[in-house]
C-alpha cells in the first residue's frame, strides 16, 4: 500500500462516525470547533515543505512543521493531567512507547521476515494497544502517541548510528500515527465494552438470586 492511504482512509472513518454521532465515545473531551481549527491548521501546515533538524551528529532526525504543532498539543494535553503523580504516569508510559516502538523498527531493519501483520505497521498497532490499556483518555492517548511515535522514532535512528535518517513528518509516518491513535481508540472502546458488559451481567446475576435494589 502506498504511503498515505492509511491516513486517509482512518481520517475519513473518523470524520464519518463522529458527524454520525460517535463523537462522544472517540473525542468526548475535545469540541466540534476545536477539531475543526486542528484540522484545518494541520491540513495548512502540511502543505507547507518546512523540515526542522533539532539534533546534530550521528542521530538524524528530521522533523515537519506540522509535527512540531502536534508534539505542543501534546504537552498542552499533558498539562491538563489531574495530579503530579499522574502527569508522571503518563510520562512513563510515553517512554515505554517510545522504547517499544524504537526497538521493533530497529529490529525489523535487520530482518522483517517474521512479522506479526505488516513490518511498517507492527510496531504502531502493538503501541496503540499499550496506550489504549495505560489510559482511556483521548486527550492522554493522543499525547502518548504523538511523543512517543517522535521519540520512537529518534530511538531507531540513534540504535542505527547514523545509517538511517528518520523524516518524522512524511506520508509514512502519518500512516503509522494514526495506526497507533486508531488502535488506542479501539482497545480503551473494546476495554469499556467489556467492563460494562460485566457490570451488566453482575446486576443480572444479582437479581436472579433474589437481590432488590436498596
Amino acid at each position: 500500500m502506498n504511503p498515505g492511504y492509511m491516513s486517509i482512509w482512518i481520517m475519513i472513518i473518523m470524520f464519518i462516525l463522529i458527524t454520525t454521532g460517535w463523537k462522544p465515545f472517540i473525542a468526548p473531551d475535545i469540541s466540534r470547533r476545536m477539531l475543526s481549527l486542528l484540522s484545518i491548521a494541520l491540513i495548512a501546515l502540511m502543505g507547507v515543505s518546512f523540515w526542522w533538524k533539532p539534533l546534530q551528529g550521528h542521530i538524524q532526525v528530521e522533523l515537519h512543521m506540522s509535527v512540531c504543532l502536534l508534539l505542543l498539543l501534546g504537552i498542552l494535553a499533558f498539562k491538563k493531567a489531574e495530579d503530579w503523580s499522574y502527569l508522571g504516569y503518563l510520562i512513563l508510559c510515553t517512554i515505554m512507547i517510545a522504547v517499544i516502538w524504537g526497538f521493533i523498527r530497529k529490529m525489523y531493519s535487520f530482518d522483517p521476515v517474521f512479522h506479526w501483520i505488516d513490518p511498517s505497521w507492527d510496531a504502531p498497532l502493538l503501541c496503540g494497544i499499550f496506550c489504549g490499556a495505560f489510559t482511556s483518555h483521548v486527550k492522554h492517548q493522543f499525547g502518548m502517541i504523538v511523543w512517543g511515535a517522535v521519540l520512537g522514532e529518534t530511538l531507531n535512528t540513534a540504535l542505527q548510528f547514523g545509517a538511517h535518517t528518520a523524516h518524522i513528518g512524511n506520508l509514512a509516518w502519518w500512516d503509522s500515527f494514526w495506526i497507533a491513535l486508531a488502535a488506542a481508540m479501539t482497545c480503551s472502546l473494546l476495554l469499556k465494552s467489556v467492563r460494562l458488559v460485566f457490570s451488566k451481567l453482575s446486576v443480572i446475576l444479582w437479581h436472579i438470586k433474589g437481590g432488590r435494589p436498596s
